[in-house]
């Protein structure tokens, strides 16, 4: 029986854990998923916990499927010890009854805006973006459209853009051929991507909504396919050089 072989899984988990500062790299992670421990792995931050939860989300909705407990699956197994953990995996939150529930997403911090999802979800709100799916032609954009949504309504305490995105592909049945949804490969198309998400959270219609949405398609790899699973290059197993890092995007 060969091998398998994980290097696309790898490329999708380095994505899922680009939303949430995942410093190991695709070859740090693809001999991790090999050796099925996460030694191999960045032993400071978050990573241990992303790598887990990325893996037992899949391994949940992949049981449960596309629906409303599916989504909620991906949550509940965000359990690894973590400070990006929801407090109670798979809650959805509801502002009027729990302080822990009541959470806004900061836009611009020198313009004091933020995005206010809203405090009260419920298994209905979940509905309707699976029936807006199930609805649609099924295609990569609709499940996308899943992502964007999910994110947008904030139905967890945390963890909510990897529920979103491991639901996207749960949607988008991608497990069989791992030809999964990623968030753009290079740093400057990931920003682009994460602005325009911005501008779908602070959509009010769907002028708006859309036009933000076309904004995320557009810098999504067209050729995803073919580097998931093309071998692992250099750079993707680089480790961070000790330099002097100065950023060109600052708050003040």
């Amino acid at each position: 029986m060969s091998k398998r072989d994980n290097t696309a899984l790898a490329r999708f988990i380095t994505s899922l854990g680009s939303l949430n500062d995942y410093g190991s790299t695709v070859a740090q992670t693809k001999q991790a998923l090999d050796l099925k421990s996460s030694q191999p792995l960045n032993q400071s931050g978050e990573d241990i916990a992303i790598f887990q939860d990325a893996l037992g989300g899949i391994a949940a909705v992949k049981q449960t499927g596309f629906s409303v407990a599916g989504i909620i699956a991906i949550n509940c197994a965000f359990t690894t010890p973590s400070v990006e953990q929801p407090t109670l995996p798979g809650h959805l939150r509801n502002g009027f009854y729990n302080a822990d529930d009541r959470i806004a997403i900061t836009i611009d911090s020198r313009a004091r805006l933020s995005y206010f999802p809203p405090e009260v979800v419920t298994q209905a709100n979940l509905q309707t973006i699976v029936t807006a799916f199930q609805e649609s032609k099924q295609d990569e954009v609709a499940a996308w459209r899943v992502f964007a949504d999910l994110a947008k309504l904030q139905p967890f305490q945390d963890g909510n853009k990897r529920t979103a995105l491991i639901a996207a592909n749960a949607a988008a049945n991608t497990w069989a051929h791992e030809n999964y949804l990623v968030l753009p490969f290079n740093d400057l198309d990931r920003v682009d991507f994460t602005t325009a998400l911005m501008r779908y959270y602070l959509a009010t219609d769907k002028s708006a909504s859309q036009l933000a949405f076309d904004r995320m398609m557009a810098v999504l790899p067209s050729n995803r396919e073919q580097q998931l699973h093309r071998p692992i290059s250099s750079t993707e197993d680089a480790r961070p050089q000790q330099v002097r890092i100065k950023p060109m995007l600052r708050k003040g």
